[in-house]
């Protein structure tokens, strides 16, 4: 039976979506996938991902086939990505794309220190993350998508009168 340890979870986007990740990758570490295990094996390498903005940090500590996160700024990373803001941090990790993170990284969004090799190993591993969709959900997936951008949609607007109430606009 897999448990997930309780973490200290700020409501912040980025925060939530970099303990979902870790979640997902402890879960990888646990697997029997030989392609996921080869990535895992012989590593001992800390990566932390932040926003300075958000004040938000999270590493995850890689150590020979086990996994572990944290909430906060590691003693000493290998590898550190510090996203402008959260929703920059976002779209860039649900994006998956390592051309965009380069890019991020030109106009300022984003800043990388340490190993960068480790950018590209994290890439790999970032590949398994998303469990593929079982073939018989795929027809629920597609009736439920028209709902689920008519709710975004929704959602968005009432966000935009709420700030503008606020004056955040």
């Amino acid at each position: 039976m897999f448990t997930v340890p309780v973490l200290d979870i700020k409501s912040d986007p980025l925060d939530v979506l970099l303990a979902v990740i870790g979640y997902r990758l402890s879960m990888l570490a646990d697997s029997d996938n030989e392609d996921v295990k080869a990535l895992f094996a012989d590593r001992n390498v800390t990566i932390e991902l932040a926003s300075t903005e958000a004040d938000i940090a999270r590493y995850f500590v890689f150590d020979n086939g086990s996994f572990s996160q944290y909430s906060g700024h590691a003693k000493k990373a290998d590898l550190t990505i510090n996203f402008k803001d959260s929703m920059t941090g976002v779209k860039l990790l649900t994006k998956g794309n390592l051309p965009a993170f380069m890019t991020a990284v030109q106009e300022g969004n984003l800043s990388i220190e340490g190993d960068y090799s480790l950018m590209m190993w994290f890439n790999k591993l970032a590949k398994h993350i998303v469990p593929a969709v079982p073939e018989e959900c795929k027809p629920y997936i597609q009736k439920a998508k028209p709902y689920a951008y008519k709710a975004q949609k929704l959602a968005n607007h009432w966000i935009g009168v709420a700030k503008h109430k606020l004056g955040k606009s």
